[in-house]
């Protein structure tokens, strides 16, 4: 017999000893069978919930693995290559093989837990756990907004955060012994003297560049999707849209590297891909990342020098600009950051000289002493003459 409560559902003792529980949505029957009582009356009160929230009929029927791909063509639409490529990525890997399966009235944030747990247990880095977490509560977030779940579930589950990895770095005697070895190469001598990154070197065209008044561009840098072949993109924030001011140094490698791009250009002859780029491949295409980070470790190990990773150049620039001195915020300018970034990041790298800070205030605070038994009897409407510190004063 059905233990009925007006207007929110019902649970009834079935003849094999399992219970129904159902609940109207949208003017549409939801049903579900569970073998104990307690069960039945946990899910029954779920929906309960979950309905007044604004949950749809939909949600009962609809799977994961049905709206994540309608979700994902959306998001791809208006993100960068990259990212709509990596969000694809997640859930191809991660997302649809774990939950695909689940009707989203079903997700709650103890399976959203249970899932990042899973992932950790599996071996999975915490960093691509926290990306995917990221993905899920974008897609969670949509469907929120279209009545497919009650709220967002993943907003509520605990994520793995990844440990900080430790810098790495060279000093300046390292850099200059390795520009040294590698003979003023023009890539090398500018990403070490803006920190830009690999893709932004590898997308620097001519027309970015102003000889005349020393500085270039930040406009675009280098995607190369996993199929192969290579897009141009935006940088990857506003701030990384930036005007670097060069040193002449720099510039006249610039200029003089330009020579050898004009004859990389006529021995390719009709096999020149005219692109306009400062650093082309031998056929005028943008070079590939694997071959820029192979060839950086065979310079290195030539050198002599520990390995670091390709971005560490960037950090490498970074932190020498703040170990002399340079201003936090224009160090952030060009390195195309925030400046709440760049201090989290490179806050041990700025040097903590607080003397001439203590000096200056120790004047501005300092309390001046007047000596009043120098001062003279006077008779009112006198004039006044107080000695201050060897001073007359009126």
């Amino acid at each position: 017999m059905a233990n009925r409560t007006k207007g929110e559902g019902s649970l009834s003792h079935k003849p094999n000893g399992t219970w129904l529980a159902q609940i109207s949505v949208e003017g549409k029957r939801i049903n579900k069978v569970r073998p104990t009582k307690r069960e039945a009356q946990d899910w029954l009160n779920s929906m309960k919930t979950q309905v007044k929230q604004g949950l749809t009929y939909a949600s009962s029927k609809t799977k994961v693995e049905d709206i994540f791909p309608e979700w994902l063509q959306m998001k791809e639409a208006s993100r960068r290559p990259a990212t709509g490529a990596q969000y694809a990525m997640t859930g191809r890997l991660y997302i649809i093989p774990h939950l695909g399966n689940l009707k989203m009235q079903d997700l709650n944030a103890a399976r959203i837990q249970n899932f990042y747990n899973k992932l950790l247990g599996e071996g999975i880095g915490k960093r691509t756990i926290e990306i995917t977490h990221t993905v899920l509560h974008g897609f969670l977030d949509y469907s929120l907004k279209h009545g497919l779940v009650a709220q967002n579930w993943a907003a509520l589950a605990e994520v793995p955060r990844p440990e900080t990895r430790e810098m790495s770095i060279w000093d300046e005697s390292q850099v200059s012994q390795f520009l040294l070895n590698v003979g003023g190469d023009p890539f090398y001598h500018l990403a070490f003297a803006t920190g830009m990154r690999q893709g932004e070197l590898m997308g620097l065209q001519w027309k970015d560049v102003d000889f005349q008044a020393g500085k270039l561009n930040v406009r675009r840098q280098v995607y190369e999707p996993s199929g192969g072949g290579f897009v141009f993109q935006p940088p990857k924030t506003e701030r990384g849209k930036r005007v670097i001011r060069l040193g002449k140094g720099v510039i006249e490698s610039i200029r003089n590297h330009s020579v050898n791009v004009q004859l990389m250009a006529a021995v390719a002859g009709g096999r020149w891909n005219d692109y306009d780029l400062v650093f082309p491949s031998s056929v005028g295409t943008p070079l590939q990342s694997r071959n820029v980070l192979r060839n950086f470790v065979q310079a290195t190990k030539r050198a002599g020098l520990p390995q670091i990773r390709f971005h560490d150049i960037r950090h490498t620039a970074a932190s020498i600009m703040l170990l002399h001195g340079e201003p936090a915020v224009r160090v952030a300018g060009i390195l195309g950051q925030s400046l709440d970034i760049l201090l989290t990041t490179y806050a041990h790298y700025i040097p903590d000289d607080q003397e001439s800070a203590s000096k200056l205030m120790d004047e501005i605070t300092a309390i001046t002493a007047i000596d009043f038994t120098k001062c003279n009897q006077v008779q009112p409407q006198e004039e006044v003459k107080i000695q201050i510190e060897g001073k007359t004063a009126k």
